[in-house]
Parts: C-alpha cells; sequence; structure tokens
C-alpha cells in the first residue's frame, strides 16, 4: 500500500489497515499492542478532521500533549541518572536539546513516519508528510498511546529506544564541558577560563578541588577523585551560573564571586543550593 492510498482523507478510516509495520515495531520495542483505533488517532494530524468519509474524526492533539510531558520526563530521568556531576541549569538545557522539535523530526525521519501519516487534502498536497512540525508532533503523540496502552515501562522503553543516538550525544557533551564553557566565555568576552586545581586532605582516598577563574573572578567550584573530574564539576557550575543567573555574578573586594564559595562546594553529582 502507497503513503498516498494511506493518507487519503477520502478513504473511510475504518477501512484503512493501520500502519502494521509500525505497529510491529512498537510491540517489538515497547512489548504493548496499540489498539488500531488510538494508533490511528496518533497518526491523524488536525487538518484531516473533517474530511473523508468519517466526519467526526479527531485529531492527535490532545495525545501530543500528553506525549510532550512523557518524553520530557524519561529523557530528564535518562540524563539525571547518567550525567551525575552536572548542575541543573544544564540538565535542562540538554534535555531541550533532545526533545526540541527539529530533534524529533529527526526521529521521525528515521523511523520512516512520513508515511503513516494522515493529513487533510491540503496538507498532504504541500507537503505536510516532510514538515518537521508535523513529524514533531506525531512522535509524541505516539508516545502517549504507547503510555495509554501499556504504561509508564512501555512508554519509557519506547522513548529510550527511539532517542538512543540523542540521548547518548548528549552524554558526550559532557565529556566536553570545559570546551563548552570556554567557546561561551570567549563568544561573550569573558576571555578563557583557568582552572586552579590541587589535591585537598580526605580521610582514605585522592580527592582534588578546582575552581574556575575568569579575570578576576572565580565564579565555580568543583570536587571529584581526579582532576579532571574535578575540573569538569566546576566547569559545570560556572557554566549553569553563567547561563542562569548573569546578573547576580559580581565580584567582591577580594576578587571572588558570591555565588559559590569553598565552604558552598558540594560533593561530586550535587550542585550547589
Amino acid at each position: 500500500m502507497s503513503a498516498d492510498s494511506q493518507t487519503d482523507p477520502t478513504q473511510n478510516p475504518a477501512e484503512v489497515l493501520c500502519a502494521p509495520a509500525l505497529q510491529s515495531l512498537i510491540e517489538s520495542i515497547a512489548k504493548t499492542s496499540i489498539p488500531e483505533e488510538l494508533l490511528r488517532l496518533a497518526l491523524t494530524h488536525p487538518s484531516a478532521v473533517g474530511e473523508g468519509l468519517e466526519r467526526t474524526l479527531k485529531s492527535n492533539q490532545r495525545l501530543e500533549f500528553l506525549g510532550d510531558t512523557i518524553l520530557g520526563a524519561t529523557i530528564a530521568d535518562a540524563l539525571y541518572r547518567t550525567q551525575s556531576e552536572l548542575p541543573e541549569g544544564e540538565l535542562t538545557q540538554r534535555r531541550a536539546a533532545v526533545v526540541q522539535k527539529s530533534t524529533l523530526a529527526r526521529v521521525a525521519r528515521r523511523l520512516e513516519l512520513g508515511q503513516w501519516l494522515i493529513l487533510g487534502r491540503g496538507e498532504s498536497n504541500s507537503g505536510g508528510h516532510a514538515r518537521d512540525t508535523i513529524l514533531a508532533d506525531v512522535v509524541e503523540a505516539l508516545i502517549a498511546a504507547v503510555f495509554l496502552s501499556g504504561g509508564w515501562e512501555a512508554a519509557q522503553r519506547w522513548v529510550l529506544h527511539i532517542f538512543a543516538d540523542e540521548i547518548e550525544a548528549a552524554g558526550r557533551d559532557a565529556v566536553n564541558i570545559k570546551n563548552r564553557l570556554q567557546e561561551w566565555t570567549q563568544a561573550n568576552g569573558l576571555g578563557t577560563p583557568k582552572y586552579e586545581t590541587g589535591e585537598i586532605a580526605a580521610a582514605g582516598q585522592q580527592r582534588f578541588s578546582s575552581q574556575v577563574v575568569l579575570g578576576d573572578t572565580i565564579y565555580g567550584h568543583g570536587r571529584g577523585g581526579t582532576k579532571k573530574e574535578a575540573e569538569c564539576v566546576a566547569a559545570a557550575q560556572t557554566l549553569n551560573v553563567l547561563l542562569n543567573e548573569p546578573q547576580s555574578v559580581t565580584p567582591s573586594e577580594s576578587g571572588e564571586a558570591s555565588i559559590l564559595t569553598e565552604s558552598s562546594v558540594p560533593p561530586v553529582g550535587e550542585t550547589a543550593v
């Protein structure tokens, strides 16, 4: 069956076999089966409402709303568990990068969802099957459909599988946190960050402490089991401060920023409060 025949709004949706290959993929990954009526709803764009023989057709907008929340929570959980050294602000930015519309559209293309979309005739004729916003919306709607059919665990399995590449990329970014900080500070006229790192006293284990200095101001601190780890924590805290609270970074007479002090430095994996 061609993509055009699958999405022709003049056909009665009840008579159209709805994406059997997609259903099989979902069953193999999420370990749940979506009722055909719900799957069809997830694939139905608002432009198809009122067209065709079944004019009471509903769209996937409500499912999109639910799926957006489930997606965000799943990605947040995955990043929280795998990126223990990052502060809240950096985690928020990485989650946003994973769930942004362009990323969702890329995932949709990887799954070849465009061929199964149910669009209105005008939207279909104008290339709606390849439009980023439409593709992104159907990804969220499908996540909701999986959740409603199989619960939270099924939805998590589905999300973690189809976004595996994006989550891995977010993890790789953690290794380059010092580069990201340097790129930001140089682009914003703050120069190159300097790291003052040294070994600290710790009972029975080697520990390091690091602080990031920009000009005469200390912006962030970090601790870790290695120099690299301590510096990455300090860099992440500094980037978090610069991106989220730039107005509060004011050097004191001693040249230290009042936001973070050595006494407020948390253990690795936590952020200053």
